[in-house]
This record gives C-alpha cells, structure tokens and sequence, in this order.
C-alpha cells in the first residue's frame, strides 16, 4: 500500500506586496481614461514540503515579490504588446494613443510591460514573469509545483495567474 501524496501550501497577503500605479485598458474598440488604484498582490505557493518542512520560504518570497512590486510603485503602466495602442519615445515625453485618446506623459512616470493590457490577470502575469526567474536565481522554488499570482485592482476584484510548475520549467 503506498502512502498518499502530501501537499502543502503557503500564502502571502497583501503587507509589502501592494502598489500604486496608474494605467487604462483598451476593449470593445474604446481606450478608458487614465485612472489609478492602490493594487495589492497576493501570491500562494503550493507542493511537497522540503526537507526543512516547508514549501517555500515565507521571507524570501516576499521579499522578492516586495521588489517587484516596487519597480511598479508610482508609474503609469503602459501595455508595450498592444495592437491597439501606440507608444512613441518623444524628446524625453512618452506619447500614447489609442482610439483617439491622446496621453503625453513624461517617462520618468511611465513603465512600459510587456503586455497586451494592463488588466489586473495581465498585471498578475507580470508579476509571475518576473518573480520566477528570482526564485529560480535564489534557488528559492525547491518542490513549489503550482504558483498562483493574485492581483486586486478593487475592492474584492481579483485578476489571477495560475502556473503549473514542471520540473523541467525550474
């Protein structure tokens, strides 16, 4: 009789991991007013434990996803993959356009992600992008199997990325 598979999860809330940030997104053929929130992020960690009985190291974690969040503190985020917007470098001014909106905004201010839009999910997936390869660089991940990034724009509304997490992906 073989004994039954544990699994374990760890979750960091909101505390270091929020940002405040500026952004629009585009939908339904019409660009949104720039507009700003107070994000937070949560992260949950889940697999095996390790040998030292835990998933993931609590500090770490944040402290690393606390530096992301920190890099987005302050900015108006720009979507950099979008089609349906326009971002040209102008004699240091960033000019953004979209459906016949018009930003002029200064780039010291803006953050440009490599995103279609800067949704709470797409902003969410950022972040996952991001933290990964400083887990990986700290060898930080050990039996982690899924990583689920949460980011809330609003009260109560979540955009959520969810990462399965190979072996062979570490």
């Amino acid at each position: 009789m073989s004994k039954p598979t544990q699994q374990f999860a760890v979750s960091v809330n909101p505390g270091e991991l929020h940002f405040n940030a500026a952004h629009f997104i585009t939908f339904n053929n019409s660009c949104e007013n720039l507009h700003g929130h107070n994000f937070h992020v949560r992260i949950q960690a889940s697999g095996e434990n390790n040998s030292d009985a835990f998933v993931i190291d609590f500090v770490q974690l944040n402290r690393l996803a606390a530096g992301i969040c920190r890099q987005l503190h302050d900015k108006i985020l720009l979507p950099g993959g979008s089609n349906e917007v326009s971002i040209l470098n102008k004699e240091g001014q960033i000019e953004v356009s979209s459906y016949g909106k018009r930003f002029s905004l200064p780039i010291e201010n803006c953050l440009t992600l490599p995103i279609a839009n800067t949704t709470a999910e797409m902003l969410a997936w950022y972040i996952m992008e991001s933290l990964i390869p400083l887990l990986e660089d700290h060898a930080a991940l050990g039996h982690v199997e899924h990583l689920e990034i949460a980011v809330e724009e609003a009260d109560h509304q979540w955009g959520i990325c969810r990462r399965h997490l190979h072996s062979g992906q570490r």
